[in-house]
């Protein structure tokens, strides 16, 4: 873990407590039942997304520091644990009953989506093992533990192009790009950890296959939950996984949408939308600034910068939220900002 950075600033890192801030609103939800469970549904769909366009923007490099700022980031694997526990126990309890079910189950979701896989996005990028390992954990927890094969070995090569699964393509909405990348994804995985072993002439249907092994992994867990706990909390676990993996491919969406290059072409700045809203960035942990993640795939979260020749999101991450739901909303303020792209090209 690189622990040195010139000018380093941990007043800058402790802003990176804004991704843990759901977690004490799940929690407590969960743990008070009733009304309580709409905390974080309220906090993330409401506060979060209309507050971002009233906050200003920051395109300033970061120097935070590298300890603080990985010490927050090691820190949601354990929350995110402690969230979707609370969840379970909320239920079997009785503390969380009937509708209150569904509401603490999409504000448990919004947080494994927002913080939890927003994490697992940065863990599963370091080079240190047990960084890696905890990000998967995050990912099995929502059952999308594939997505360490799919985004690294095939998203990070391919972004932008035709064969590129987790690329939204020009006027294609995000209930057509969910119900296509998802299943995509998966099968692409396969192939890819099929290939790999095949190289080594290793079975693909064995644990060596990265894949079948994690997605037996999250089925054993999930008949766990059904037979020590009930068929309730096990289609509640699902539906959380669900809510979590939606805002992963809306945020695949956003990120990418409509941006194109061929695949001799070295990925650059162009090929991903960034955003610099204060929100977008702490709260995400810098994922808005996507360009350059993309550009340089190892560097850490908080050394990311802005470019000026990157495509910039209108309304933020959380900002694009409800316009991205609304397909001729979307189409109709990001298609002309790439076909004036495509023009200065």
């Amino acid at each position: 873990m690189n622990l040195y950075l010139p000018k380093m600033n941990s007043s800058v890192a402790f802003k990176y407590l804004l991704s843990l801030s759901p977690v004490p609103l799940v929690i407590a939800g969960n743990l008070s039942g009733g009304v309580f469970t709409m905390m974080n549904a309220f906090y993330g769909l409401v506060i979060m997304i209309f507050s971002e366009g009233f906050l200003p923007e920051n395109k300033k490099d970061n120097h935070a520091s590298p300890m603080l700022s990985n010490l927050i980031l090691i820190l949601h694997p354990l929350t995110l644990t402690t969230c979707v526990i609370s969840f379970i126990y909320g239920i079997q309890s009785g503390i969380i009953s009937g509708g209150w079910i569904l509401t603490a189950a999409i504000s448990t979701g919004l947080n494994s989506g927002m913080a939890g896989i927003t994490s697992a996005h940065e863990l599963i990028h370091r080079k240190e093992k047990i960084l890696r390992t905890l990000g998967i954990w995050n990912l099995v927890l929502v059952n999308y533990g594939h997505f360490y094969i799919e985004h690294i070995k095939c998203h990070h090569k391919l972004v932008g192009t035709k064969k590129d699964p987790a690329t939204a393509r020009y006027g294609e909405s995000v209930y057509q790009f969910f119900f296509r990348t998802v299943p995509q994804q998966f099968l692409s995985s396969f192939k890819i950890e099929t290939i790999r072993l095949r190289n080594k002439k290793s079975s693909t249907y064995s644990f060596q296959n990265f894949v079948l092994m994690i997605s037996f992994f999250e089925i054993i867990i999930c008949i766990l939950l059904y037979y020590f706990f009930g068929i309730i909390i096990l289609l509640a676990f699902l539906l959380q996984s669900f809510i979590a993996v939606f805002l992963l491919e809306y945020t695949n969406y956003i990120e990418h949408y409509g941006l194109e290059r061929n695949e001799t072409d070295r990925v650059n700045a162009t090929h991903s939308w960034q955003s610099d809203y204060l929100l977008s960035r702490f709260a995400l942990i810098e994922l808005s600034r996507h360009a350059d993640h993309h550009y340089y795939a190892s560097k850490p979260f908080y050394t990311l910068k802005s470019y000026g020749e990157s495509p910039v999101l209108p309304s933020g991450y959380f900002g694009s939220f409800y316009t991205a739901l609304i397909p001729p909303l979307w189409f109709k303020k990001i298609n002309p900002i790439i076909d004036r792209m495509k023009i200065s090209e």
